[in-house]
């Protein structure tokens, strides 16, 4: 059930910073607005799969390495 996926945003944050990105040059690897990856980032929205998929692949990870265990 994909509801019971929990996806840790804080791990995603830090990866963007890490890589040396901005929430702007990270919205646009992947496709999507810089409102909508600030809004996940910050926990604002409760993101689609299919929006994490596109911000995880923009920062070359797997959705498994974000994943609560």
């Amino acid at each position: 059930m994909l509801d019971a996926i929990k996806v840790n945003l804080e791990k995603i944050t830090l990866e963007r910073a890490n890589q040396g990105l901005s929430a702007h040059e990270l919205s646009l690897k992947a496709g999507l607005s810089k409102n909508v990856v600030s809004n996940v980032e910050r926990g604002y929205v409760k993101p689609r799969l299919h929006t994490i998929g596109k911000i995880v692949n923009a920062l070359g990870k797997r959705l498994e390495d974000f994943i609560e265990k």
